[in-house]
């Protein structure tokens, strides 16, 4: 047997160095870290200088007085008690209107489902639907925004005309962007935007369920409802988990369709979270910085607790 290790002597006796294959392949994996940490760098400082370091700062600020022309100021948790006072309920309101509008997100799942379970028995053109499907979530939120504001005008809309040809006799003061009406629309436009992504998904995890599954099922004699609760719904629980989660979180979030569709009128019936807080940041209703932080403080606990409740409840009913 050779041995590939030399023999150095010290004073307290013979020791092995290193052979100089170990020193090789120490210098591979020291070259291997070294391009893994520049691959990662640029994350890592973009992580650093636009989400950590942002979030820090806003924690600091939720607690300070602080209109970008002056030093900050500490106040304590007057911010915080302001919030639910009186003069600022809208806040409030406004979290009520983004709780209200994730009623859309267990709806689209649903739609999203039943669209992806149709397209998986479809042979040819599945391809060529999944693309059309999806089209409305890679367009601008802007542009789907103002197209819809056209959809839903009262007289001369599409949907409006639509519902005078089939037999609905529409009165001059109804309006589907009026404030009663106005929250259903939103939910009916975020259904057209949002179903691609969820109809991928479906899609996906829709293939990978075995058709050995359905066999056996059908050979017990089990109905479409047997095989939908015992397998279609377990194969696709973590995808319908990821889809709830990231959809009620980005309800709460929903800004940009609000502001376009109400000409970035404001009003308690169309008010959003991050729309309310963008309101103090921009100076429109004074710069207060700190009021404003301390909203999107409590606007990030709320999601994460929301948050954690779906996770403890996804024990319960997902299926990894």
């Amino acid at each position: 047997m050779q041995i590939t290790a030399r023999v150095t002597q010290t004073e307290s006796g013979a020791v092995f160095a290193p052979s100089p294959k170990k020193n090789k392949m120490n210098r591979r994996k020291r070259n291997e870290y070294i391009w893994g940490y520049i691959f990662i760098a640029p994350l890592c400082i973009g992580f650093l200088l636009f989400t950590a370091f942002p979030l820090v700062l806003s924690i600091g600020y939720s607690f300070t007085e602080y209109d970008l022309f002056s030093p900050p100021k500490f106040i304590g948790f007057a911010n915080f008690a302001e919030i639910f006072s009186s003069n600022t309920d809208w806040f409030l309101r406004s979290l009520l209107n983004a709780l209200v509008f994730t009623i859309g997100v267990p709806i689209g799942a649903v739609f999203a489902l039943v669209v992806a379970a149709m397209l998986v028995n479809v042979g040819r053109g599945s391809t060529a639907l999944r693309m059309i499907f999806y089209i409305p979530t890679i367009c601008g939120a802007v542009a789907v925004t103002f197209i819809w504001q056209w959809m839903f005008a009262s007289h001369y809309g599409i949907l409006w005309e639509l519902l005078e040809n089939i037999g609905f006799h529409l009165t001059d003061d109804f309006g589907f962007l009026d404030e009663e009406h106005f929250m259903a629309s939103m939910i009916f436009m975020g259904q057209w935007t949002g179903l691609g992504g969820g109809l991928l998904l479906f899609y996906s995890a829709l293939q990978n369920i075995s058709r050995d599954l359905y066999d056996a099922a059908s050979l017990d004699g089990a109905g479409p409802f047997v095989k939908f609760r015992y397998i279609m719904l377990p194969g696709v629980s973590p995808v319908l988990f990821y889809i709830l989660l990231t959809g009620i979180v980005g309800s709460f979030q929903a800004f940009t369709q609000f502001q376009v569709m109400t000409g970035d009128v404001i009003s308690e019936h169309t008010v959003m979270p991050v729309w309310w807080i963008y309101r103090y940041i921009t100076g429109e209703w004074g710069y207060r910085y700190g009021f404003a932080s301390a909203m999107g403080l409590l606007l990030g606990l709320i999601l994460i607790v929301i948050s954690a409740i779906q996770f403890i409840a996804s024990k319960y009913w997902v299926k990894y």
